[in-house]
């Protein structure tokens, strides 16, 4: 495996504003070669995962995925660099990790275009072995997909979305996706509060660890992400070594402040990245020009972006109190179609179906969301207690 060069904090910024196959391309390019070129990272020959955004497929006209334009760009330059490349991942935990759900998903996502360019395929492998992680904080060990372990280099292409658990879902929690699918609710379970599974991810970016990550930020998504938000144009691909960088720099675009992020603080805490991030710079376009401030925030993690120290810190407090300040799952009889999908993806069989129709037993519930993550109808809403409705209106 190779690892990135930990000391550089450089993420190229390049305007793109349609997914235009030749536009993409060329952005794409352009944002590798701004930031050392694709042969500072990867030497040709090289077996390479190219490990995109794909939860358990979805149109791209949805910005659930990322967009087949830019998984299409990085394939061919990869491609062109005389590269075997293997596009992989695993579906969200709500999916069956089999070969068929793999096929369906790619052919959902637009990801089979890919195919064409030479030495470029998708993998069906669902096999997956047991790794150590010694240098992990609260994981010593990760379930890891063959795939990743067996290549040389690893390029993640992640999709800029909103997230109802992690508040943000960019590189760093993309690589959440080598971990097998019906494997992930395990660590929803463990790591009940967001700091902690915050943790948890950065752990994993320390056991497996990408060249390069490259951003599709052309069109996010915004509010109730990574499945149920909306489409919300963005303009920019990103590129770097380095994915907390990237993740400061996408949030920005997105109006998010990045120090209240639950995995960029994980990041401050281990010395990753100044609280300041005076040391990341952007080069290429001017990130201002698409920036956009009034990006809708997931409703779990309202926008705050005029918050006062003490503000953040008696929030803080509040959500590691427990699972009561957060709000509770609730199915919509009239939308859901009893497929079960969020019972196989409850971490603690706290949903059951009954008379064809799902329910969650409130005082089981952790309020992890990967049945409002995975629930493919977008059935399930979010229901505010007493608690959680003083937290969302504590901050202005």
């Amino acid at each position: 495996m190779i690892r990135a060069n930990s000391t550089r904090r450089e993420v190229a910024l390049v305007h793109c504003r349609r997914y235009d196959e030749e536009e993409v391309f060329r952005s794409v390019e352009r944002a590798v070669d701004l930031i050392g070129g694709i042969g500072r990272y990867i030497k040709p020959g090289s077996r390479v995962l190219l490990k995109p955004n794909l939860l358990m497929g979805a149109g791209p006209e949805r910005a659930v995925t990322t967009h087949p334009a830019v998984v299409c760009a990085v394939a061919r330059l990869l491609s062109a660099h005389g590269c075997t490349v293997i596009i992989a991942d695993s579906p969200g935990a709500g999916t069956r990790y089999t070969r068929r759900n793999l096929e369906h998903a790619y052919e959902t996502a637009g990801f089979t275009a890919a195919a064409a360019y030479p030495g470029v395929s998708l993998s069906t492998d669902t096999s997956s072995q047991e790794v150590s992680c010694p240098e992990g904080k609260v994981m010593k060990r990760f379930s890891i997909i063959d795939e990743a372990l067996n290549a040389d280099a690893i390029v993640v292409v992640s999709k800029a979305k909103t997230h109802l658990f992690t508040t943000y879902s960019g590189a760093v929690k993309n690589l959440f996706g080598v971990v097998p699918g019906l494997e992930k609710p395990v660590f929803h379970a463990r790591f009940r509060q967001t700091e902690h599974f915050a943790e948890m991810l950065l752990d994993l970016n320390t056991c497996v660890v990408p060249v390069l990550h490259v951003m599709d930020a052309v069109i996010g998504m915004e509010g109730d992400g990574p499945m149920s938000g909306s489409p919300r144009p963005i303009g920019a691909v990103l590129a770097s070594p380095d994915p907390t960088a990237v993740d400061i720099v996408t949030a920005r675009l997105m109006g998010m402040d990045p120090a209240t992020l639950p995995t960029i603080n994980a990041a401050v805490g281990r010395g990753w990245v100044s609280p300041n991030f005076d040391e990341i710079k952007v080069v290429g376009d001017d990130e201002a020009a698409v920036a956009v401030p009034d990006f809708r925030h997931p409703s779990t993690h309202p926008a705050a972006p005029a918050v006062s120290f003490l503000n953040r810190q008696v929030l803080r407090f509040m959500q590691g109190r427990g699972t009561l300040t957060r709000p509770l799952p609730l199915p919509d009889p009239a939308r859901c179609t009893g497929c079960g999908r969020c019972v196989l993806t409850c971490p603690v069989n706290a949903i059951a179906l009954e008379n064809g129709r799902a329910v969650v037993e409130e005082e089981r519930c952790i309020r992890c969301y990967c049945c409002h993550e995975m629930c493919e109808e977008g059935a399930i809403d979010l229901k505010q207690g007493p608690l959680s409705r003083f937290v969302s209106r504590f901050l202005p």
